[in-house]
C-alpha cells in the first residue's frame, strides 16, 4: 500500500479522521490547513479494498520540532495525531504507517522522534522506548503561606511585550535538560498563547529576569476545578521560592493548585512536602526512538575534560534495514568538549586508504580506531541511553540489551550524562 504526502486538498479529510480518532469539531470556517512546520503524510482509503475517494484511511503528522540535549540542541520528529480510520482498521495500516514516519523522520534530518501514546506496546514493537513521565503535584496553598517574601525581587505581568523575555528565559533555563522543546515558530507562533493562560516574571531590582510562573485559573464548572500551574522556573533556589511565595497568594480563591513539574524539577526542593500529593487523573507516557544514532550523539557537547573513543554498535530490527540510521556500528569520540560519531566503515576505509591495518592490537590495550572497548545496544537501550540522563545499569535493569565492559560503560554513562528527560509540551 502507498504512503504519500498529504497537500491542502487533503486537509478536510485528514481533520475528519484526526477529530473522529480523537475528538473535538472542526471550525465551521472548515478544517485548518497543516503547520508549515509539519509533514502530514497517509494512505488513501481508495487505494483499499471497500475503499472509498476523499476519505484518507490512515495519517499522521510529523511535527519538525528541536529538543534540548544536555547543553546542546537535535532535531526531533514530533508524532502527532496518527490515526486508522473504522472502516480500515484491522487490516494492516498501522506498521506500514508507522514505518513511512520514521523513514520520513530520517529523510527530514531528524535524530530523534517523539509520540504520546495511548497504547505504548504498539509503538514499542517500532523501536520506540519510554523515557518520561508526565508528574504533577497537588499542591496545598495554604502551605505556601508559610514561605517568607524574597528581597530583592518583584513580579512582572506577562504581556505581548514582556512575552519575548518569558521565551527567552525558559530556552535559557532549559537548556541544560534533556528533551525540553525549544518553542519554536511556527509551531509555537509569537505572543500569548491564549485560551485563559497568564504568567508572571520575576525580575530583580535593576529589571533583569530570574523566573516566571506560568497558569490557567479554570472554572468552578469545568472538569478540572482550581489553578493549573503549567510552568515554574527559576534561576536560583530563593528564585524558586519567591515564585511558590506568590502562587500562595491564590489561598484566598482556591484551596489547591496542580502543578506540572519537570522529572527532577528543583521546585520539589523548596514545596513544602507535608501535604503533597501526587495530582489525581492518568499521567501520560512520552516514548522517543533514535532516528539517526550519529546526529543524537553529535548534537550534545562532551562533559568538561571527558576525553576518549569506543566503539559503538546499536542493533535494529524493528523495522526493515535502511529505514532508518539508528542501527550500525561507530567509533565514538570525546574531546576538547565535543563528540564526534564515525560509521566504522568509512573509519576502516580512510585506514585503508592511508595504508593502516585495521585489525585489533591487543598488546597495545586498544585497536587502530583508538576504542578502549565495544558498547552493544539495542535499539530500545539506544533510545533510552541517548535520550540522556540514564546508564547502562538502568538499560539493563529494564531487560534492554545493554553490553559493555565496566570501563567503557562508564565512559558511555558519562557522555550521555545529565537529568532524566523532561517535555512539558504535547501534541
Amino acid at each position: 500500500m502507498r504512503v504519500r504526502d498529504l497537500g491542502v486538498e487533503d486537509a478536510r479529510a485528514y481533520r475528519a479522521l484526526s477529530t473522529g480518532a480523537f475528538g473535538g469539531r472542526e471550525p465551521a470556517t472548515g478544517p485548518r490547513p497543516f503547520n508549515p512546520a509539519e509533514t502530514a503524510i497517509g494512505i488513501d482509503s481508495a487505494s483499499l479494498p471497500g475503499g472509498v475517494a476523499g476519505v484518507i484511511a490512515a495519517g499522521a503528522r510529523i511535527r519538525h520540532d528541536r529538543i534540548t540535549v544536555g547543553g546542546g540542541v537535535a532535531a526531533c520528529g514530533g508524532v502527532a495525531g496518527l490515526a486508522v480510520h473504522p472502516a480500515h482498521r484491522g487490516n494492516g495500516l498501522f506498521g506500514p504507517l508507522l514505518t513511512a514516519v520514521i523513514a520520513r523522520c530520517q529523510a527530514e534530518g531528524m535524530a530523534f522522534s517523539m509520540l504520546y501514546p495511548s497504547n505504548p506496546a504498539i509503538y514499542r514493537r517500532f523501536g520506540y522506548q519510554e523515557v518520561a513521565r508526565e508528574n504533577e503535584v497537588q499542591v496545598p496553598l495554604g502551605d505556601l503561606q508559610r514561605l517568607r517574601p524574597v528581597p530583592g525581587r518583584r513580579l512582572v505581568p506577562v504581556t505581548e511585550e514582556t512575552m519575548p523575555r518569558l521565551r527567552s528565559l525558559y530556552r535559557e533555563l532549559t537548556a541544560g535538560d534533556n528533551g525540553m522543546l525549544l518553542r519554536e515558530g511556527p509551531l509555537f507562533p509569537d505572543g500569548l498563547p491564549g485560551d485563559g493562560w497568564s504568567a508572571v516574571l520575576l525580575e530583580d531590582a535593576e529589571g533583569h529576569d530570574h523566573g516566571y510562573m506560568s497558569w490557567t485559573r479554570a472554572a468552578e464548572y469545568e472538569a478540572v476545578e482550581g489553578l493549573e500551574v503549567h510552568e515554574i522556573l527559576g534561576r536560583t533556589r530563593q528564585d524558586r521560592v519567591a515564585l511558590l511565595q506568590s502562587l500562595g497568594s491564590w489561598s484566598t480563591v482556591t484551596a489547591h493548585a496542580r502543578v506540572r513539574l519537570r522529572t527532577e524539577d528543583p521546585v520539589l526542593d523548596v514545596l513544602p512536602s507535608g501535604r503533597l500529593q501526587a495530582a489525581p487523573g492518568i499521567l501520560g507516557i512520552v516514548m522517543m526512538r533514535v532516528i539517526d544514532t550519529a546526529a543524537a550523539l553529535e548534537a550534545r557537547p562532551a562533559p568538561a575534560g571527558l576525553d576518549g573513543a569506543i566503539r559503538l554498535v546499536v542493533e535494529d530490527s524493528t523495522v526493515p534495514g535502511g529505514t532508518c540510521r539508528a542501527a550500525g556500528t561507530w567509533i565514538v569520540r570525546a574531546h576538547d568538549g565535543a563528540i564526534s560519531a564515525q560509521c566504522v566503515a568509512e573509519y576502516d576505509g580512510q585506514e585503508a586508504r592511508a595504508g593502516h591495518a585495521a585489525a585489533s592490537r591487543p598488546d597495545q590495550g586498544g585497536s587502530s580506531d583508538g576504542a578502549v572497548g565495544e558498547v552493544r545496544l539495542d535499539i530500545h537501550a539506544a533510545s533510552l541511553l541517548l535520550a540522556g540522563g540514564r546508564c547502562m545499569a538502568d538499560a539493563r535493569r529494564l531487560g534492554l540489551l545493554a553490553e559493555g565492559d565496566p570501563t567503557t560503560a562508564r565512559f558511555l554513562d558519562a557522555l550521555l550524562a545529565g537529568p532524566r528527560p523532561s517535555v512539558l509540551d504535547a501534541f
